[in-house]
């Protein structure tokens, strides 16, 4: 009898001590700051969110976005799917394609709230929302809902916008304190209050404007050092572009070239206005202290995409497939992540759905593509892809309603014919094919600022090879993604 009882007492000790190791709580709170257009260079000018995120815990290394613009990226990000999945490829007709194939019935926001969450969001939603939805639509999925409202002037969402705050319509002017970034901070300290006091654990999508262009900073903020300069890569401006796709090319005749004092005045105004939203940050960190809710909640901070100033000789904006464009920064803290814990792997926007439904105990849907990337903020050795699908723009132009398209300002390939592309992104390697049938491939271990185009050197087998691998990419769903991304290790030249 004694004997059993010493059993029982260990076995009793063993089971604590497993519970007391287990990092992860039942039903963690989540907040996701997402900003617009933000690139890697801008970073070192957030130190409130450098010490209170990265420091605090993870910062990613190869964080990459699978199409690099703001609607297709947000769609995946919601979804966890890849833009041929989701078939949000542009920003335009944006929203109205993902409204009219019901993709918001199964969303992240819809999955928590299925599970008990309280979730909001404050701020940018999906480019054209809320078209052909009525101005007063809500999507499914959203406790609280305060969205801007596309306009149809080229107005932008810093001063003067309109909100769809729970199904009202309500306008801001161009006073201090309307600015917008502080607004989405003043209506998430409330969110957390409420979510604290309902004692219901929640879900935040805190989705700012900056540093999207025209890059307006908060009053306040208008005496940041305007003599900055861009951190030039020896790409920017690149001597010879001969080797560069003629699409890309095309790209550059602009009849203005932008050159450093363009580059410099733009990086400026990005820092400038990035300023408000470190605050953010402090704030929410600050309320979570207060309300107790720190230990207990994920903090990401996260970009839709990544922007250039000038590389390869292109003007600003987005969309291609450099490393400017399709990297982003990513940083997440929260319980059972290590301080100064660094992610080398491989990982991109399609995670991070499946991610926080790992972190809250939420079954992850079949038709997800990405995966989960907990494991690697543990330490716990698991397969993990080789490399990523990078894809832009509509294939088949006559699929999509152009009555719904909208011109573009970032200098998309878009506006280019045949500037559609798919392409491959592998651990030291980008292989790149366009709708007008030419092609890149840059070995990024050589040449990590993509000077020196190799497409024409690779063997007739290296390029088979790669196209095969690229075809079977741009069709996979769900898990036989994962599968493909498991197997794309550089090929010899």
């Amino acid at each position: 009898m004694q004997k059993k009882i010493i059993i029982a007492i260990i076995m009793l000790a063993l089971l604590s001590g497993c519970a007391m190791n287990n990092p992860f709580k039942d039903s963690p709170n989540v907040i996701i700051i997402l900003t617009d257009d933000m690139d890697m260079t801008l970073m070192p000018y957030m130190p409130k969110t450098n010490q209170l995120i990265g420091e605090q815990g993870a910062t990613f290394e190869n964080y990459f976005i699978t199409t690099p613009i703001c609607c297709p990226s947000r769609s995946s990000m919601l979804r966890g799917q890849y833009a041929h999945n989701t078939d949000i490829l542009e920003n335009s007709p944006g929203f109205a394609r993902f409204f009219k194939l019901q993709e918001e019935e199964s969303t992240l926001a819809v999955w928590l709230q299925d599970a008990g969450y309280r979730t909001a969001l404050f701020g940018k939603y999906l480019n054209n929302y809320p078209v052909n939805a009525g101005r007063n639509y809500v999507p499914p999925g959203w406790t609280d809902w305060a969205a801007f409202i596309a306009e149809n002037d080229d107005g932008d969402f810093y001063f003067n916008y309109t909100m769809n705050e729970n199904g009202t319509l309500v306008s801001y002017g161009d006073s201090p304190e309307e600015y917008s970034t502080d607004l989405i901070l003043e209506k998430s300290l409330a969110f957390i209050e409420s979510s604290v006091a309902a004692d219901s654990p929640f879900f935040l999508l805190a989705s700012v404007y900056a540093p999207h262009g025209p890059a307006t900073p908060a009053p306040r903020h208008s005496a940041v050092d305007s003599a900055l300069t861009y951190p030039q890569k020896p790409s920017f401006n690149e001597t010879d572009i001969s080797d560069k796709p003629q699409i890309i090319q095309s790209l550059t005749q602009t009849g203005d070239e932008f050159d450093e004092g363009d580059a410099n005045n733009a990086f400026a105004g990005r820092v400038a206005s990035l300023q408000a939203v470190d605050e953010l940050v402090e704030g929410l960190v600050r309320s979570l202290e207060e309300t107790g809710q720190l230990e207990n909640t994920y903090i990401f901070f996260v970009s839709d995409n990544g922007f250039r100033l000038g590389e390869h000789r292109l003007p600003s904006g987005k969309g291609t497939p450099y490393e400017e464009d399709i990297r982003a920064p990513l940083m997440v803290r929260g319980p059972g992540i290590e301080p100064g814990t660094t992610v080398p792997q491989m990982t991109a926007n399609i995670d991070l759905a499946p991610t926080i439904a790992e972190m809250t105990g939420v079954d992850i849907p079949d038709f997800v593509d990405g995966r989960s990337f907990l494991p690697c903020l543990t330490g716990e050795e698991v397969p993990w892809r080789d490399g990523l699908l990078i894809e832009f723009g509509y294939i088949d132009e006559e699929a999509i309603d152009e009555a719904l398209k909208d011109p573009e300002t970032d200098n998309l390939l878009v506006d280019i014919v045949g500037g559609a592309f798919r392409g491959i992104r592998g651990e030291g390697y980008v292989y790149v094919e366009y709708a007008n049938g030419e092609i890149e491939f840059y070995d990024l271990q050589a040449d990590p600022y993509q000077l020196e185009n190799l497409a024409g050197r690779l063997s007739p087998e290296t390029l088979s090879r790669l196209h095969v691998r690229l075809e079977a990419l741009m069709e996979c769903e769900a898990s036989a993604c994962r599968l493909l991304e498991e197997d794309l290790k550089k090929e010899n030249q």
